[in-house]
Parts: C-alpha cells; sequence; structure tokens
C-alpha cells in the first residue's frame, strides 16, 4: 500500500503535444454542486516523466494520477480498488486470470496526433500499454509492476519474447492477463499511474515526452507552473449526472519547503497544503488561529495522519469543498469544489 502514499506533486518543463481545443459543452450545475474554478497547489520536486512507464515516484504519480487513467482506480476516502477504464473485472478460483470488461466509448484527450482517427481506448492499446510497461526502457517501474507477476513479461522484457505471454486481447473491449500466481496485491498494480493506458499514436509523434492520457485533465502548460484544465469528454459522472471533474483548472506551483508553502498557503497563493507536522509550523499557526475558528472560519484544518507521535495536517480554504485526504496521504482532486 506504501506506493499509493502520494503527495507531491511537481513540475518540469517538456515539449507541450499539439492539443486541439474541443468545444467545451455549456456546463448547468446539478444538485446544487459548484462547478468550475482553478484550484492551486503547493508542489516541491521535479516531475520525473508523464509517460507512464516512467511515473516511479510519488511526485510523478501524483500527476499522473490526474492526467491519466487504468483500467482500475482507487477510491480517494478509503483507498479500496474501484473500476476505471475496466467497468468490471472477474478473476479464476485459482486466483491467477483476470477478465477485464473495458467501457465503450470512452476517448484518449483530444490532440492533433489523432488525425481523423480514432481515439476510442480498446484493449489493444492496453495491451501496447503493458508492452511499454515492460520494454526495456522501464526498468525500474517494471520492477515494481509486472516483473515476477505476470506470465511471459521478463521474457518480454529481457528481449526473448515478442509479446507478453499473460496478456491477451479477445476483443476490442474485453482483456485477459494471467499471473504466475495467486496475488491479491496486483489489483493495486493495475490502480497505479504507472500501469495506465497510453496512445500508441502519440508516442510515434511525441516521444518519451508525450503528455497525452486519458484521465480528468489534460496537460496544458509547465511555463509557469504546472497547469492541467479539465478534461471536458471524461466519462465519469456524479449522482446528480454532473460530469466529473469539477474544477476547470489544476494549478501547481514549486514551493520546496513545508514552511514556505504554508507562508505561501496564508498569502492565498496556494489553496491547499498537506503533509504538515505540527513542531515545525506551531508559532505559524498560533498566530493565524482565529483564521481557523468560528462559525465561518476563513481555513480548515484536517488531521491526515492518526498515528501517535507522527500526526500530520492539510489545511485548505473553506470555500473548498470535496476535498479528501485520507490517512495515507493519497490526494485525488476529481471531486474538489470551489464556490463560485
Amino acid at each position: 500500500m506504501s506506493a499509493f502514499v502520494l503527495i507531491i506533486l511537481s513540475t518540469v518543463t517538456f515539449y507541450s503535444c499539439e492539443k486541439v481545443q474541443p468545444q467545451y459543452e455549456a456546463r448547468v450545475s446539478k444538485g446544487g454542486i459548484d462547478l468550475g474554478g482553478t484550484l492551486k497547489v503547493a508542489i516541491s520536486g521535479d516531475v520525473n516523466g508523464y509517460l507512464p512507464n516512467q511515473i516511479s515516484d510519488a511526485i510523478s504519480s501524483e500527476i499522473g494520477l490526474h492526467l491519466h487513467e487504468g483500467l482500475l482506480k482507487l477510491n480517494s476516502k478509503t483507498l479500496k480498488v474501484i473500476p476505471g477504464l475496466a467497468k468490471s473485472w472477474s478473476v479464476d478460483n485459482a486466483g491467477t486470470s483476470y477478465i477485464f470488461t473495458l467501457r465503450k466509448g470512452v476517448k484518449f484527450h483530444a490532440d492533433k496526433c489523432f488525425g481523423n482517427g480514432s481515439r476510442e481506448i480498446t484493449a489493444h492499446n492496453f495491451e501496447y500499454s503493458f508492452r511499454q510497461l515492460c520494454s526495456a526502457e522501464a526498468e525500474k517501474v517494471f520492477e515494481t509492476t509486472f516483473r515476477n507477476r505476470v506470465l511471459g513479461a521478463s521474457e518480454f522484457h529481457d528481449g526473448t519474447a515478442e509479446t507478453i505471454a499473460g496478456v491477451t486481447v479477445i476483443d476490442d473491449y474485453t482483456l485477459k492477463v494471467e499471473l504466475f500466481k495467486a496475488d491479491p496485491s496486483f489489483l493495486f498494480v493495475l490502480a497505479q499511474p504507472s500501469t495506465a493506458v497510453i496512445s500508441e499514436k502519440s508516442v510515434e509523434q511525441y516521444g518519451v515526452k508525450t503528455t497525452v492520457g486519458a484521465g480528468p485533465f489534460e496537460f496544458n502548460s509547465s511555463e509557469n507552473g504546472l497547469i492541467l484544465v479539465r478534461n471536458p469528454e471524461y466519462y465519469q459522472k456524479d449522482a446528480f449526472d454532473n460530469r466529473l471533474p469539477y474544477a476547470d483548472t489544476l494549478i501547481f506551483r514549486t514551493i520546496a519547503t513545508k514552511e514556505g508553502q504554508l507562508n505561501a498557503f496564508l498569502e492565498g497563493k496556494i489553496d491547499i497544503v498537506s503533509g504538515l507536522y505540527l513542531d515545525p509550523i506551531k508559532q505559524i499557526l498560533e498566530a493565524h488561529m482565529v483564521d481557523f475558528s468560528g462559525k465561518t472560519p476563513k481555513y480548515v484544518m484536517q488531521r491526515e495522519s492518526e498515528s501517535v507521535g507522527y500526526e500530520s495536517y492539510s489545511m485548505y480554504r473553506a470555500d473548498i469543498k470535496g476535498f479528501e485526504n485520507n490517512f495515507m496521504g493519497y490526494r485525488d482532486f476529481l471531486f474538489v469544489q470551489i464556490e463560485q
């Protein structure tokens, strides 16, 4: 589970892909949900890569969480595995053979690399993505994902096989994955951004610098902080039929230290700061205690960890709703609402 403790964000300058600007549908709120707005979050290091098979650290993982999507993902409140691009799955009695049924009509982010061709995600895209994951260039990520788990993965990685024996496309929307032995952690592996789907066309055109994904947000810029914008065609909707994500834009600002992040938060430069421990920031908090109290507080402080001696906290503006940061520090901004 520690692989999913992904609480830090970052930015690095990459050449941006030639984005196609799709027509955004006029969004009308249902159920009293606040739609739109920009969320500014503190970041502290460099992204090692946007391509899933390069995502091996916490910084890149949280960016990948919003940029990409795989067969499965995690519930941000419970950390339980839930459907992603696979709407359902089954496993045989031995616990070694999985069948994943994909959603129909789900698309990659709009981009010129597709020309007039289809952007729909199929099982063939996952077969390609898993070959990327098991390639010789994905050494570090491969070690923690498919090595010693998926049949034929090591042979493909070592160049002694042209395909991964344990990955089979049954049809456009059905994928079979076979393991050496039963492994309850395998579903969690498939919920990592490193096992997300990637487009072969985008890799052919942009190489390892591609930022085309299938997640709830699209890459926009890394010139003045890392900026992601809402994917208007993301498949998931809430209980009121609002298309997710709620926010229009995520901006990740680089601030190296937690003290610096807290000061930036109190100055209104960022909206959320996480992973704070009380001892280093106690004096700063005491000076602003009035902002965290009363009937209409300006800020909210939320405990992340309940371990004795290791309590950590998140802070965010009181006009932000739907922010969940569980005891493992796993963050997902899909349901964040910003009062307009």
